[in-house]
């Protein structure tokens, strides 16, 4: 896995560790407690957008040394997104179909609903809307977000 996106996650899993210990603290306000909460939320979101567009832009990379087409492809990736497990699988699909449909089927229930819960909690934090999301749920969903970054990598490297 590309070391950007390794660094990123070992910086969340710090944070993730810090805000353990800030629910902990019964000094601490709720207000600042959620707050924190809604931070991470949305730096896990970010997390998840820069890992899926680096792991396909490595793969552009990997697959092709035609410039244009490489600066393309890297291009259409900026654009912005609400990367929901619709969104990823068209995203995929563009690149596969296979992809698409082995992404589909393994992000089914669960991995699919805890993505889609970091992405519509972060578009409610980012309008300013009132969110609460446990610390617990939101660990949760980020594992298993985590799973589905591993999945793309695991579908968009190429054979060696």
């Amino acid at each position: 896995m590309h070391t950007d996106i390794v660094e990123r996650k070992d910086t969340l899993d710090r944070l993730f560790e810090k805000a353990i210990l800030l629910q902990e603290n019964e000094i601490i306000d709720e207000e600042i407690k959620s707050g924190f909460v809604a931070y991470l939320c949305v730096r896990s979101y970010v997390y998840v957008e820069f890992a899926v567009q680096t792991i396909l832009k490595e793969y552009v990379s990997a697959v092709t040394h035609d410039v244009p087409i490489g600066n393309f492809v890297k291009e259409q990736l900026r654009i912005n997104r609400a990367l929901r497990r619709s969104e990823l699988l068209s995203l995929i699909g563009k690149f596969s179909e296979e992809w698409r449909k082995n992404l589909r089927d393994t992000t089914q229930g669960k991995l699919g609903d805890s993505l889609d819960s970091i992405v519509n909690n972060r578009n409610k934090i980012a309008h300013g809307d009132d969110v609460y999301i446990s610390l617990s749920n939101l660990q949760s969903y980020f594992s298993d977000a985590q799973h589905i970054i591993d999945l793309v990598y695991n579908e968009c490297v190429p054979a060696k």
